[in-house]
């Protein structure tokens, strides 16, 4: 389905364009052929009128019969289709008007017109690189045709032309595409904001009331535990819920706070051994090996306990891709003065269009997962003045980059 039928902010931006351009195409149309075709030829003492032998004006009565085709597509919401229909019958009937004129006479071949330059210069107003590039092909391959079809070398005049406008009209294409996707990232920059707020809000608000009750419930049940030696089967169960309760509501928490980090020199490889010493016994269990290869040198500046807990999530993560077991490895380096940190499982990989979404609030590709630990990651990344990338291949594995300041 064309994505303008989705948006209708898209269409509505397309109406508006389409509008704009029809006013123009017939300003200029009847302007331009009274002008050449009547006023010049008069002044110039020569025949005055549409080329005998042509369509004559049936040319134009066939263009402005379009009107009509026109308001009923932009009342069906596809305004997006009228550009090319009078692309294709501006150029059909120009080419059926030439071979009309030119075709079994002695004339020479001359014709062209000042629409095809318009149709390629405001091209750029679509924001459409397949519009341009049909307009731009269309045009010179219809002068290359008709040069070989009529052996005229007047052909060559408007084809420069045309390579000429067109360069213009590219520029101008690619400076528009620049622009909206810049305010497309301003716009999904206030977009992950508003929600990263919303959140704080809600955090702020209910995370301590939640602590509170669940650190009580906690005490109480391990209390019962102790009472009840008899049943070992659910007591377990329901301390490990109240753990991942808790560390949900501590994800909350740091996603609620402001940038709190108190950054201090850390070497890197001693954050990696403690992370590794942490994860490594669950990681056995699932027959996981875990690796690293990491300059000793390296130091950050950095909030030691925060850089923990993105290395703890990256690995989690790394290691829940892979149920039957594989090998996660961490390697790093330095580059123009910032460390460069790859977590590599070799998993199940991730679909490219749920890659595009990670990171967001409470999205995740998990069947249990919340959607909060990587988003915590990235905020911990960001607050540390560094960039988090993502990389995957489909059962082959993914790779999760991080780049951040190093200490000098």
């Amino acid at each position: 389905m064309d994505p303008l039928k989705k948006n209708s902010v898209l269409v509505y931006e397309e109406v508006k364009a389409v509008k704009f351009f029809l006013w123009t195409f017939y300003i200029i149309l009847v302007p331009y052929d009274f002008v050449y075709y009547y006023l010049v030829p008069y002044f110039n003492k020569q025949e005055v009128g549409l080329p005998l032998g042509g369509l004559g004006f049936f040319f134009h009565i066939f263009l402005f019969a379009l009107i009509p085709l026109a308001i009923y597509l932009v009342k069906k919401g596809q305004p997006e289709k009228i550009k090319y229909i009078y692309f294709l019958a501006f150029m059909l009937l120009d080419v059926v008007n030439n071979f009309m004129i030119y075709w079994g006479t002695q004339k020479q071949f001359g014709n062209g017109h000042v629409l095809e330059i318009y149709f390629i210069l405001f091209s750029p107003i679509f924001v459409s690189s397949r519009f341009f590039w049909t307009m731009t092909l269309g045009f010179f391959l219809k002068y290359l045709v008709t040069g070989l079809v009529f052996q005229s070398g007047e052909v060559l005049v408007p084809m420069g032309l045309i390579i000429f406008i067109s360069t213009i009209a590219w520029i101008l294409l690619n400076r528009f595409q620049s622009y909206v996707k810049a305010i497309t990232s301003i716009f999904e920059d206030l977009r992950q904001k508003e929600k990263l707020a919303v959140i704080g809000q809600m955090a702020t608000a209910i995370a301590h009331e939640i602590k509170n009750p669940l650190s009580s419930l906690k005490g109480f049940t391990q209390l019962q535990q102790e009472k009840d030696k008899g049943d070992e089967q659910y007591y377990p169960i329901m301390l490990n819920e109240i753990d991942r309760i808790n560390a949900i509501v501590n994800d909350l928490l740091i996603l609620g706070k402001p940038n709190t980090a108190i950054k201090t020199p850390k070497n890197l490889v001693d954050i990696i051994h403690y992370v590794i010493s942490v994860i490594d016994p669950h990681a056995q269990r699932k027959d996981i090996h875990i690796e690293y290869d990491v300059d000793d040198s390296t130091v950050l500046l950095c909030d030691e306990n925060q850089m923990k807990q993105v290395f703890i999530n990256l690995i989690k993560n790394a290691m829940e891709s892979m149920p039957n077991g594989g090998k996660v490895t961490i390697q790093s380096k330095i580059d123009d003065g910032r460390a460069l940190i790859s977590v590599r499982d070799e998993g199940c990989g991730i679909p490219p269009e749920k890659l595009a979404k990670l990171g967001e609030p409470f999205y995740t590709t998990k069947q249990n997962g919340n959607g909060l630990g990587l988003m915590v990651t990235k905020k911990i990344i960001e607050e540390h003045e560094g960039t988090f990338y993502i990389q995957s291949e489909m059962e082959k594995g993914t790779t999760v980059t991080i780049s951040v300041p190093i200490f000098e």
